[in-house]
């Protein structure tokens, strides 16, 4: 280095004011240390102080500092990061290089979060595009946290808020993409679901000591506890679980690999890895949504006719369907049944007599089973147009069916209209 010409330079990062000396001579301060907050001046987190010329020689040389912590709110096991020789430069640069490839996918997170923030107000699944917006905006959050320490060259009391805003959008993102699971799969109690990862994460980041170690966590748990959800999910035949399941753990997986370096940039590249698997995830969802809204408008002009021809009773064809309940099958009459209900892998059948039976299958083979009488009015229920007395429309644009047995059935908001425009109902 005394053979180069450009100057050198004292690199000093860390939570300090900091008066420097080199070989007895002094040579700078970052800030002013001091022995209390009224006292001291803060430094910047990465400084350099410029070393004059000729001051240092080939062999031993001594540095001495004089430093003081005392303007921040977080007590760090290791406060100062890094003393180094070097040529002089902007230490921000040196630092901007090193997150630089990653700030590519902020476009990914902006894109997302505005995609599915627009979604969350005309989309009809508003919650899904909800959390998905949050997840962009958390992970996009982190981003900047993270590249702050290279955009701006700020007072070391900020580092301590930088710590605690990545391990927030850290747990951020992590709950959401959870709460994003949970939503997707509709376990039977979503909310005890939720609620245990929140609780094991939150301790977990309480616990954990250093402020990487935090962030890793809060994002790790939930990916971690999502996996295994997924993976239950999978055996259990849920549609799509098994691609979730092998998302998830790669992620975790590479997270774990990579260890510290994790957070500095391959984070943000897994992130939005895993951002552009959930975006293709709900286009798939919004997909059959929008598969469902013309079948829902087709079951809709069927049930116009249906409701016409209801106001003149008739004799219905009897037919007979096979249930399976509780490991028997058993044919049962369908001009008994009012109305069939999703209710998880089971459909619940409702009769005449206000008996309800379980079949084990799914809301979609029944429906291709039952007679051209049984319509679905929405996407968990199917009705027997021959019990239906009235309908009526609510505050929200979706209907209530009530049969003659009593029960009220929901109907789409998508096909209220025409139901309404048939039977004249409010």
């Amino acid at each position: 280095m005394l053979e180069q010409s450009p100057p050198l330079g004292l690199f000093i990062s860390g939570k300090a004011a900091s008066t420097a000396w080199v070989n007895g001579r002094l040579i700078g301060s970052n800030g002013r240390p001091g022995a209390g907050r009224r006292s001291e001046t803060p430094g910047r987190m990465d400084a350099v102080i410029p070393i004059p010329s000729g001051l240092l020689h080939a062999g031993a040389n001594e540095i001495a500092l004089q430093l003081s912590g005392v303007s921040g709110f977080l007590r760090l096991d290791s406060p100062m990061q890094a003393l180094m020789i070097g040529t002089y430069t902007d230490p921000t640069d040196l630092i901007l290089r090193a997150y630089w490839p990653s700030l590519g996918t902020f476009g990914i997170f902006l894109l997302g979060a505005l995609y599915f923030g627009v979604g969350t107000f005309r989309g009809g699944d508003r919650a899904g595009a909800a959390l998905l917006c949050l997840i962009s905006l958390f992970a996009a959050g982190q981003l900047l946290a993270e590249a702050s320490r290279g955009l701006l060259a700020y007072r070391y009391p900020f580092h301590d808020l930088r710590l605690v805003l990545i391990v927030l959008c850290s747990l951020g993102f992590g709950l959401c993409l959870t709460a994003h699971v949970i939503r997707r799969f509709q376990p039977r109690r979503p909310w005890l679901s939720f609620a245990v990862v929140v609780l094991v994460t939150v301790a977990g980041v309480v616990l954990t000591a250093s402020y990487d170690g935090k962030a890793l966590l809060a994002m790790l748990c939930p990916v971690l506890s999502c996996a295994l959800g997924t993976a239950c999910w999978s055996w259990k035949h849920k549609p799509g679980a098994a691609v979730y399941c092998v998302a998830l753990v790669v992620f975790g997986a590479l997270s774990l690999f990579l260890g510290g370096k994790f957070l500095d940039v391959a984070f943000f590249y897994l992130v939005a890895a895993l951002l552009l698997f959930l975006f293709a995830q709900q286009a798939a969802v919004l997909a059959r949504e929008q598969k469902l809204g013309i079948a829902l408008a087709s079951h809709a002009r069927q049930l116009e006719a249906a409701l016409d021809q209801a106001r003149t009773p008739k004799q219905l064809p009897s037919q007979t369907i096979r249930i399976v309940d509780t490991g028997r099958i058993e044919l049962v009459s369908t001009d008994q049944i009012t109305h069939c209900s999703g209710a998880g892998d089971y459909v619940e059948l409702a009769f005449a007599d206000g008996s309800k039976r379980l079949h084990n299958g799914s809301l979609n083979e029944m429906e291709r089973e039952l007679p051209s009488a049984f319509l679905r009015v929405h996407r968990s229920h199917i009705v027997n147009t021959a019990f239906v007395e009235s309908l009526r429309r609510e505050s929200s644009g979706v209907g209530q069916l009530r049969i003659s047995t009593g029960a009220v059935v929901p109907v789409s908001r998508r096909i209220m209209p025409m139901v309404r425009r048939t039977i004249g109902s409010d």
